[in-house]
């Protein structure tokens, strides 16, 4: 149903109404044959009256049946001005009854129903047609009801083509004697009469209100009300889905912060201790350099005495630049000292051994041989 949050309801006695057949089943033409209806039905303005309508439904090849309401204008103007707030739609009560039948499954096809609609204030006579209203009174004041149901359904029965009333129904908001009216309605028709107690229900209705006779600027400005306040609503909701957004992404962009940081310090702890490890290694590396020069210069030496021959003595050993070994020392002669170049090329330490520098030398009555010989060591 249509937003109702404050709604007017206007009795039948207050409108006119009309059932009427269309040549027409498509929307906009059915609102427009309507509008020239209303004007033709009223000795007023189009601006001094208010109508609305529904469709009650396509009976016809090409034809639909219309509920009509009309009201004046200045007679829904002052409605409003007794009210302390303006309503948010006018709906005529005959609509809401219609609905509330076929909701309650009180009419349905197969039987012409007359309705009774009981109110303190007022009443109303409809008849419905299976499930097709055909005709309605409203009825104010202190009238005479039974004279009114008997005028309202000679006055039904005026259009040969209307069928005969086979029910009656009696709807009440307060207490009635029920007695004397099923009597009173009995005899004048020979029908059976059914009594409902029951209030009319704006809500949940199927389907929803049609008519609506609040004047067309206040709907206008209603729906500008509404659309105003959706846009209101859509923006807000779209600012909070951004804000949300954003502050999912700072969170994220603050967890992620959070966790770079933790990585960075572990990195930098992990590279203090790669950078420890490295000197580490390179002590060790060192050391076994040193270790490893250190054995093979012991090697060396070892080599040069172990391979000396017993007539030659080394007075020392001395490096050179670019890994020159110089062996000095005293041989008996220079046979000696070539004899001891022999014995070095074959081992594995030394490469291209040469004499350097050889002298003979007189130590009493003795000759020996000075010499000095350079090679390479591996």
């Amino acid at each position: 149903m249509d937003r109702t949050k404050d709604v007017l309801i206007i009795p039948r006695c207050r409108a006119v109404l009309r059932f009427i057949e269309i040549p027409s089943t498509h929307p906009s033409e059915i609102k427009n044959i309507v509008e020239y209806h209303a004007i033709k039905e009223l000795p007023y303005a189009r601006e001094e009256i208010i109508a609305g309508f529904r469709n009650i439904e396509s009976f016809k090849k090409g034809y639909s049946c219309i509920m009509l309401a009309i009201i004046k204008r200045q007679q829904i103007e002052e409605m409003i001005a007794r009210r302390k707030a303006r309503p948010d739609s006018i709906r005529l009560e005959t609509e809401l009854l219609y609905l509330h039948l076929l909701k309650k499954g009180i009419v349905r096809h197969g039987k012409v129903r007359l309705i009774i609609n009981i109110q303190k204030d007022y009443s109303e006579i409809m008849i419905i047609d299976g499930v097709r209203p055909v005709f309605s009174r409203g009825l104010g004041g202190q009238k005479t009801l039974s004279e009114e149901i008997n005028k309202s359904v000679i006055s039904y029965k005026a259009d040969r083509n209307n069928k005969e009333v086979e029910e009656a129904v009696i709807m009440h908001g307060l207490s009635l004697n029920k007695e004397d009216i099923k009597v009173c309605l009995e005899a004048l028709f020979r029908i059976p009469v059914s009594f409902y107690e029951d209030k009319l229900d704006l809500s949940n209705l199927e389907p929803s209100l049609d008519i609506d006779l609040l004047p067309k600027e206040y709907i206008e400005e209603r729906f500008n009300k509404e659309n105003a306040r959706q846009v209101f609503l859509t923006y807000f909701l779209l600012f909070i889905a951004i804000f949300m957004l954003a502050t999912f992404f700072v969170f994220k962009i603050q967890e992620k912060n959070k966790i770079l940081l933790v990585f960075s310090d572990k990195t930098k702890k992990m590279r203090k201790d790669v950078d420890q490890l490295n000197i580490y290694l390179k002590k060790t590396k060192f050391i076994k350099y040193q270790k490893e020069e250190g054995e093979r210069a012991i090697n060396i030496l070892k080599e040069c005495y172990e391979l000396k021959p017993q007539d030659i003595f080394l007075e020392g050993l001395d490096s050179g630049d670019k890994g020159v070994l110089y062996c000095k020392g005293m041989a008996r002669d220079i046979n000696s000292v070539f004899n001891f170049i022999k014995v070095l090329e074959k081992s594995k330490y030394f490469k291209k051994i040469e004499v350097k520098y050889a002298a003979k030398k007189k130590i009493g009555n003795l000759e020996f041989t000075d010499f000095n010989v350079g090679c390479f060591a591996y």
